[in-house]
């Protein structure tokens, strides 16, 4: 397995003006050098290669990193040309117009590229840097907020904008991880490094806020074995570091637990037990013949089902007589449909949550079985419905690092 983190660069006046940026080699502002050494405390553990974009303002995020960087012209943000220093609003009435130009790969910006060489620029770095790096080890890529956007939803399978997720923060982490020729995107939108207000991104919105939280560890998921519907209470870990979240989150209308005891257990402790509603939608999926199994178990009796479930096939039953990522999904989804217009946040479990959000985003059924990994224990994702759609804000929100051990064993 290779990790590679895509790393947005710190503020600059520019991001606070809304002017489009393009190639301008804009220097961080005071509050991108604060978010830029926010970073490096973050990251001060990890020994990653550090690739950026030659642009002061990725250069500049990149240096709190490391001492030894290798710059890339091809790491920059997207040649906007002539708009290059005018403000979004003087070029586009809305966001969702920028977008709607952009579905036509032939569309080029005034004197600047077109999309269909941005998108094959993104391929080719991510090959790149893939390549450069060992099995087992990690790289670091600061760039820029287009660039890291187009990674993340060509990992997810979609192939024309507007790809379904939110803005980028500035300095927040998003990850890939390779398995072979497989690709996931492991993290998204992570800021939380700047503020635990972060954690569940956006505050501006005010109504379809939909929250997942997993929940916290058990000793299965210490001992690396599948749990589904076995239910287990979280232990003495999971327990404390729930309570870490304790009063985190707020601002929710609705709070909703999967009625398994390691989701109502992590909701009661996050939440401080404000009132809580009970869902059968929510549980683990049904993991058929693997559950109570460890990875290496199910390898050994079912590697063909193991394989085909987890990465190729969104419709093909875990455990032969359990359920889909796509059946999970749709539970879901079906779940949703009861709270309309109002700010949900729900404690639920590794597969539903991956599976929820693969269903509500529509990503591509090529991809849809393998575009996310599993979030972490109390892993957090959210998404934010608007006009009929859902936009993806942050995925696997918290502890950096791929700790699912039953998973990746």
């Amino acid at each position: 397995m290779k990790t590679v983190h895509l790393i947005r660069h710190g503020e600059t006046e520019q991001n606070v003006l809304k002017v489009w940026q393009g190639h301008t080699d804009t220097p961080l502002n005071k509050n991108g050098l604060r978010q830029a050494k926010l970073l490096a405390l973050r990251l001060k553990d990890s020994n990653a290669t550090v690739y950026s974009s030659n642009l002061k303002r990725a250069s500049e995020t990149a240096s709190f990193l490391s001492k030894k960087i290798e710059l890339r012209e091809t790491l920059r943000e997207i040649n906007v040309g002539d708009f290059t220093g005018m403000p979004v609003g003087q070029t586009y009435s809305s966001n969702n117009e920028i977008f709607q130009s952009l579905q036509d790969d032939s569309y080029q910006f005034p004197n600047g590229e077109t999309v269909k060489e941005f998108k094959q620029r993104v391929k080719d770095e991510l090959e790149y840097i893939f390549g450069n790096i060992e099995n087992g080890s990690e790289a670091i890529v600061v760039t820029h907020g287009f660039f890291i956007g187009t990674a993340i939803g060509l990992s997810i399978g979609f192939n024309n904008y507007p790809f379904p997720i939110g803005n980028i923060e500035n300095t927040s982490i998003s990850t890939l991880i390779k398995r072979d020729s497989i690709t996931q995107v492991n993290k998204f939108n992570d800021s939380l490094h700047l503020s635990e207000l972060n954690i569940d991104f956006p505050r501006e919105t005010t109504k379809n806020k939909i929250t997942f939280i997993r929940h916290g560890q058990t000793d299965s998921n210490t001992s690396g074995i599948w749990q589904g519907h076995i239910d287990n209470p979280l232990n003495e870990t999971g327990k404390h570091t729930a309570q870490k979240l304790r009063n985190t989150f707020d601002e929710y209308d609705v709070y909703l637990s999967s009625t398994y005891k390691r989701a109502l257990e992590t909701l009661s402790l996050v939440t401080d037990n404000k009132d809580i509603l009970t869902s059968e939608n929510l549980i683990e999926m049904n993991l058929g013949n693997w559950e109570g199994l460890k990875t290496s178990e199910i390898l050994e009796q079912y590697h063909d089902n193991f394989i085909n479930a987890l990465f190729l096939d969104f419709k093909c039953k875990y455990g032969n007589n359990g359920e889909s990522t796509y059946e999970a999904g749709v539970r879901v989804e079906n779940l949703l449909k009861e709270y309309p217009e109002k700010n949900l946040l729900m404690a639920s479990h590794g597969g539903t949550i991956k599976a929820a959000v693969t269903n509500l985003l529509k990503a591509p059924e090529s991809k849809a079985a393998s575009s996310f990994t599993i979030p972490n224990n109390l892993g957090v994702c959210c998404l934010v419905l608007k006009e009929n759609k859902y936009f993806l804000w942050s995925y696997n929100v918290g502890k950096i690092g791929y700790e699912n051990i039953s998973y990746n064993e």
